[in-house]
């Protein structure tokens, strides 16, 4: 999700932002909503330059954790519920958005039962902000509806202003929905969004606070620019001059970068180079801007003298922009390393202590028994008794352990699935973008293996006639080919964890290719999946009645080569067949035999 804040230095929410061209407008219209709720975020006077981005956000998420367990500790609801509206809000900037609502409705079961407030409208507006993300219409309507509702009972004149620039961006978000899908969402129009902003300008002009009217010029001229950027024009001017009355100079970068994005839009290159020269100059002269600012600043600069062909000027700012990008990507994967390693370190010592604790036990325990063994032959009995029952714990302790590293392991590969979900939606280039969502499905259908392990009661073994179908029809909905059905011909077969994690890979490949090249094109497309067990032997066949394939250009592809690095792992016999179709068949033992790579 892409979005822009104009004047609160904020790194949690311009962590979201990414290029020009990327950007949902309605979104960037919502968002700003936090900036007009008292108490939420603070507005700096001499702007500093900015830590890394992603370090930042996992440091405050580590903080407002503390913050929520010092909470729980002390009992107070107040300070409970606010601390889980702080939690919403930084899952919320990961875009882990059902964990942020979660958290959001948690701070309202504590508030709502005391009446309508403030804060409670303020949540509810964040919830509305968090369905918009997700592009939930009537979800986000709703909630927005009732944070208007709380805050008309308290006569919150700020926060009336905010619930209507929320409004705004419902509508906005609707007719954006609507455009790309006619018919989809009825009630949502462009109208209504601009009618939303015209009263919360109205208010904001009233209120007569800088800051704010500079905020809701700038978003009414973010809605104008659907319509045509020279009616945008007055808007961003406007809210440009305040925020240079105001030395904001985050909001003077922002606003300069905008408004030459409109003079390129109407092909005014001269007019737009002064705009983007005085970006430029507050970021020398203030060491200000972090990643995305600096990076939409070089890609406008590019655009611009593509336009006019000055092509060696554009090449040399597309490749500051690249750079830019670049370093965000390494800011926010070291965030994320740093929070793993903490978590891994905690997780570490509270085991650690765990099983120091349980030694302990079990030494008192065997000491006390060769005492009494040593009084009674009896007793010694009743003793031994005891000992079993004890071991019969430690062996449940230990199955729930197992069942514990299963959990966490699937929680893991799910932040490496959300980070690079994360970095997918940075990435500009389609191929880099490709090579990236492959590789996420191939993280997929690792976790599945540690998911199936989790809800069964086997802890090391993946019951295959569960595992195939949900990979393969998981990796059929990612490519929108949801409503094929495929054919199944499948024994009850448990293997190892480790063996169905090398299967479930191939499968994968196998199943992605049938859909990047077989299923699309074919009017009645079938894909045939069968695994059995023969003597001592797994033997798996796929089969789809796609184009096939020529196997020596097929052979040079990634894809390819993994299959066969698993087949060769796996000690099977793997076999391609590309007549009316494409057909591939492995054999290997159930219990193989892995070869070292």
């Amino acid at each position: 999700m892409n979005v822009k804040l104009v004047v609160i230095h904020n790194s949690t929410h311009k962590n979201f932002m990414q290029s020009r061209k990327q950007r949902n407008l309605w979104t960037q219209s919502v968002l700003t909503l936090v900036l007009l709720l008292p108490g939420i975020l603070p507005v700096p006077t001499a702007p500093a330059q900015v830590p890394p981005t992603g370090r930042l956000l996992y440091d405050k998420l580590a903080k407002t954790q503390r913050d929520y367990q010092a909470a729980m500790a002390t009992g107070d609801s107040e300070q409970v519920a606010q601390a889980c509206y702080d939690m919403g809000k930084r899952y919320g900037a990961f875009g882990e958005y059902v964990t942020a609502e979660n958290w959001y409705v948690r701070s309202l079961r504590i508030r709502e039962p005391h009446g309508p407030s403030e804060v409670i409208g303020k949540t509810y507006l964040r919830l509305s902000e968090n369905w918009m993300r997700q592009k939930q219409y009537q979800s986000a309507m709703r909630c927005a509806r009732l944070g208007m509702s709380n805050v008309r009972i308290v006569n919150s004149k700020h926060g009336i202003m905010s619930a209507y620039i929320v409004l705004a961006g419902v509508h906005q978000m609707g007719w954006k929905v609507n455009r790309e899908n006619p018919g989809s969402i009825s009630g949502a129009s462009l109208d209504s969004s601009l009618y939303y902003f015209g009263q919360a300008e109205r208010l904001a002009l009233k209120l007569n606070k800088p800051l704010d009217i500079g905020l809701v010029y700038y978003c009414k001229g973010e809605a104008l620019m659907l319509k045509g950027s020279r009616q945008a024009l007055p808007y961003l001017k406007k809210s440009y001059a305040i925020q240079q009355s105001l030395k904001q100079a985050y909001g003077i970068m922002n606003l300069s970068i905008e408004l030459a994005e409109c003079y390129l839009s109407l092909k005014q290159p001269a007019k737009a180079k002064v705009w983007l020269d005085q970006a430029a100059i507050v970021r020398d002269t203030t060491r200000h801007g972090e990643y995305w600012q600096n990076s939409l600043l070089e890609e406008t600069y590019a655009k611009l003298y593509q336009q006019t062909g000055n092509w060696q000027q554009a090449f040399a700012h597309r490749e500051k922009y690249h750079d830019y990008q670049l370093a965000s990507l390494n800011a926010d994967r070291e965030g994320a390393m740093s929070r793993i390693a903490t978590q891994y370190e905690s997780e570490k010592k509270e085991i650690a202590l765990k099983a120091q604790q349980k030694h302990l036990d079990t030494q008192k325990r065997l000491t006390l028994l060769a005492t009494l063994l040593a009084l009674l032959f009896g007793v010694a009995c009743v003793l031994l008794f005891l000992l079993f029952r004890k071991y019969r714990r430690i062996s449940e302790y230990n199955a729930r352990l197992v069942k514990e590293q299963n959990h966490r392991a699937k929680n893991n590969l799910q932040s490496i699935t959300n980070l690079l979900g994360l970095q997918s939606n940075r990435l500009t280039d389609p191929a880099a973008r490709k090579a990236v969502e492959e590789s996420l499905m191939r993280v997929e259908a690792m976790a599945l293996v540690h998911r199936r392990l989790y809800d069964s009661d086997h802890l090391a073994e993946v019951d295959l006639m569960q595992f195939i179908p949900e990979l393969v029809e998981g990796v059929l909905r990612s490519y929108s080919l949801g409503d094929i059905q495929p054919l199944y011909s499948l024994s009850p077969i448990w293997l190892r964890a480790d063996v169905a994690i090398n299967l479930g890979l191939l499968l994968n490949e196998l199943v992605t290719n049938a859909c990047k090249y077989a299923l699309p094109h074919h009017p009645a497309p079938v894909l045939e999946i069968g695994c059995q067990e023969e003597k001592g032997r797994i033997l798996l066949w796929f089969s789809d009645n796609g184009p096939g394939f020529t196997p020596t250009v097929a052979g040079n592809s990634f894809g390819m080569k993994l299959i066969d690095i698993i087949t060769k792992k796996l000690n099977g016999k793997g076999k391609f067949e590309t007549e009316k179709g494409c057909h591939f068949t492995l054999s290997f033992d159930v219990k193989p035999s892995f070869v070292l790579q």
